[in-house]
């Protein structure tokens, strides 16, 4: 009878341990959806459109006006987006460099392995955290 129920608390433990691990992955996953359709320009865009017609109550007069404000904004935004993109890159580029000058032919072939891909330069590799530091 022991043994039954020690296998019973083990499959148990097993079955948290999953479902913890299933419901992190998936709650990660949502958020970090959640969180870049919050940062696109034109998600914002709406949102605040939304948020501004229910609290504000506009007139039918001002609503193409502040429209155009918004308009305005979100071009602004997508293309201050742009440029962190393209100067990101070109940082991320110039450390690359700079790290195979500094490695041993056998180094710079590991390295390889770890080394970003032309298209793959982009505002995600800054999601990566230091090492050492908490994500």
């Amino acid at each position: 009878m022991t043994t039954k129920r020690w296998r019973i608390v083990a499959d148990l433990s097993v079955l948290v341990l999953v479902s913890a691990l299933v419901g992190g992955l998936i709650g990660r996953r949502i958020a970090r959806t959640e969180l870049e359709s919050r940062n696109n320009p034109k998600n914002w865009n709406e949102h605040v459109s939304e948020e501004f017609e229910d609290l504000v109550h506009p007139t039918p007069e001002q609503r193409p006006r502040v429209q155009a404000h918004l308009d305005r904004a979100v071009r602004e935004l997508q293309e201050i987006r742009r440029d962190a993109v393209s100067r990101s890159t070109n940082v991320i580029g110039r450390l690359v460099t700079a790290v195979e000058a500094e490695l041993t032919p056998e180094q710079r072939a590991k390295f390889q392995r770890m080394k970003p891909r032309a298209g793959e330069v982009d505002l995600e590799v800054l999601h990566n955290s230091p090492a050492g530091s908490p994500r």
